[in-house]
């Protein structure tokens, strides 16, 4: 098994890069904040204490890797937005088409993957559901192994891939990491997706996607309640918790 903590960049492709936490949070400061105001806010004395008491305090810190780090005070932009497209077989397809669009107006082409807390990439394998299957399949391919609790650096022409994974692994897998965040490489724009398939977007420092220019891309501006894109009934096909 590969410790990406202690060794360089490990390339999969010309357009994927493995990287580590660390050399995202030592030469990225919008993002090591991000992490660190997020790992401050999921902390949690009482969980800390049941760490403790199976003598495996070390496993929990091991998540905040971030937490004792700087944080920078930058005026950000939240919206969610969301497709018109109920098909979840093309889902994926049509979503990054529309991201791609989307980047291109602000001239972002380069990417960076990373959890909010570090921990693996891989949850619940004993999960059958076949489009979640499908999507581990292909990390794996990506990653050249059945675990990964590091980051990736994208090009643009990866974006299909990754949608793909991150879209079926956060919609039936609760044992990963709550927000995989996109961020582009000069740190002006932060995306996860939710179970339901909207994004949940962060501009840093300065507005380019108003929500006049999202809706003249197509996009829809999702307020209030959010609710499953695919389903009448709102029960996620494929979603199961790891018991």
């Amino acid at each position: 098994m590969t410790n990406y903590a202690n060794t360089p960049d490990v390339s999969c492709d010309i357009m994927t890069t493995l990287t580590t936490r660390n050399e995202i949070v030592k030469t990225k400061r919008i993002i090591g904040s991000e992490l660190t105001k997020m790992q401050k806010a999921f902390y949690d004395a009482e969980m800390l204490q049941y760490y403790k008491d199976d003598n495996e305090e070390h496993l929990y810190w091991e998540q905040f890797d971030c937490i004792m780090n700087e944080e920078i005070d930058c005026s950000t932009f939240n919206k969610i937005i969301g497709i018109d497209h109920s098909d979840i077989d093309t889902f994926t397809s049509k979503l990054t088409e529309k991201l791609t669009e989307l980047f291109k107006t602000i001239n972002v082409t380069d990417f960076i993957i990373i959890s909010h807390l570090k921990l693996d990439f891989f949850g619940n394998r004993d999960n059958n559901f076949k489009p979640l299957k499908e999507a581990y399949k292909k990390l794996e391919k990506i990653v050249g192994d059945k675990t990964f609790n590091e980051a990736f650096q994208i090009h643009i022409d990866s974006l299909q891939d990754f949608i793909e994974i991150l879209f079926w692994i956060t919609r039936c897998d609760p044992s990963v990491a709550e927000y995989i965040f996109v961020f582009d490489k000069d740190e002006q724009i932060q995306f996860h997706l939710c179970k339901y398939g909207n994004l949940h977007l962060t501009e840093f420092n300065k507005e380019q996607l108003t929500e006049n220019k999202l809706k003249e891309l197509g996009w829809t501006i999702i307020e209030g309640q959010e609710f499953d894109n695919f389903t009448e009934s709102g029960k996620i096909e494929g979603r199961r918790i790891k018991l």
